[in-house]
């Protein structure tokens, strides 16, 4: 049985810091004149980051950002992680330049969490900070990389190594966009809605739709699992923008995913190689505290969306660890590794030492032998 229907928009207050935003989540907006006319303000120039296939599934965004009273440029950027590389956002820079890009313009991230990613940080960079606004087109976003100012690019030695935090003027949220997604890619977003019901609000992983299914058929219980998210991401930020505390909690999974996520080459989608990272903190979790069924919890909710809980790639322990050791929220000696005891909750730990961590491994992720 659907749940009951929200109202056909919402926004989400998001405070970050000093940083007051809005988070307006409403069907079609992305295609609407007044929607791009009060976001550009008294903006002269627009650059819109966006990759050419999201361009080309968008052009209604396109043309409305084009109609709403500045001139418009499109830096059009490669799609996934190969656009947050350095050269990418050097080109962008030179393109502001050629733009004549001052602060007081503004940078629209159209895409997916690589796309916001690095328009963030073109954004931050730029003369010190130039205005942005986010228009996610992805489930994960939507939900997570749209939201909370960090922005980042890669280095061959890591994810995300090099970034800032900067916050956007406000994030335009349209549920529509789900229609042009994929189910992998529904399923990856998902990854990071069940995080958010492990570590926040529980009530979020009785909700779980079946990307499977067509998405039109389930529009209010994505548009409510979006909002819930939100709420729950909002929460841990809003005194701790740069993660130095609650907001930590977030990083759930992704301690060991993005260690995944890259030995694995990028061919795993962000939220696959996060779910696997649950499953492994989950396990750690049990062998840490004695606790039990976190695992098998764990794995039932990312079974239920089709995400991957065991490894399918050539990832090894010895690549995982080693990546784990250079990510950035780890320092000798200081808690930096996520863990969720029960649904609902979460908290920090050290990293585990080698011998744990190795076996939580074995148990749960190392490929079955066929």
């Amino acid at each position: 049985m659907e749940e009951a229907v929200p109202p056909a928009s919402a926004t989400v207050v998001i405070r970050a810091g000093s940083a007051t935003y809005p988070f307006t989540l409403a069907s079609g907006q992305l295609g609407r004149i007044g929607t791009w006319r009060e976001a550009v303000g008294t903006a002269r120039t627009v650059a819109v980051i966006t990759s050419r296939p999201v361009a080309a599934l968008f052009p209604g965004a396109l043309r409305a950002i084009a109609e709403a009273g500045a001139r418009r440029v499109v830096l059009e950027v490669p799609d996934g992680e190969d656009a947050k590389t350095l050269q990418v956002a050097g080109r962008c820079y030179q393109a502001l330049a050629q733009a004549r890009f001052t602060r007081s313009d503004l940078v629209v991230a159209l895409g997916g969490g690589t796309v916001t990613d690095l328009a963030g940080f073109v954004a931050s960079t730029w003369k010190r900070g130039a205005r942005l606004v986010h228009a996610p087109t992805t489930l994960l976003a939507l939900v997570d990389a749209a939201v909370g100012g960090k922005t980042g690019i890669n280095l061959p030695s890591g994810k995300n190594l090099a970034g800032t935090f900067y916050q956007p003027e406000r994030v335009l949220a349209d549920d529509t966009v789900l229609t042009s997604l994929p189910v992998r890619e529904l399923r990856s977003g998902l990854a990071e809605v069940i995080k958010c019901g492990f570590i926040a609000d529980p009530a979020i992983l009785d909700r779980l739709p079946d990307p499977a299914r067509a998405q039109a058929r389930q529009t209010q219980r994505y548009l409510r699992l979006i909002e819930l998210s939100v709420r729950a991401k909002a929460h841990l930020l809003a005194d701790d923008v740069t993660d130095r505390g609650l907001r930590r909690h977030l990083n759930y999974g992704h301690t060991a995913g993005q260690a995944i996520e890259t030995a694995s080459g990028f061919t795993l989608r962000h939220g696959e190689a996060v779910a696997l990272g649950m499953v492994y903190a989950a396990r750690l979790c049990e062998l840490l505290t004695g606790a039990r069924g976190i695992t098998a919890d764990t794995q039932d909710a990312l079974n239920r969306v089709g995400l991957p809980t065991r490894l399918q790639a050539a990832v090894s322990f010895e690549q995982m660890w080693d990546l784990m050791q250079q990510d950035k929220k780890v320092s000798p000696g200081r808690p930096s590794f996520v863990l969720s005891p029960r649904r609902g909750t979460a908290t920090l730990a050290c990293m585990p030492q080698r011998e744990i961590a190795r076996a939580a491994f074995d148990d749960v992720l190392r490929p079955e032998r066929r």
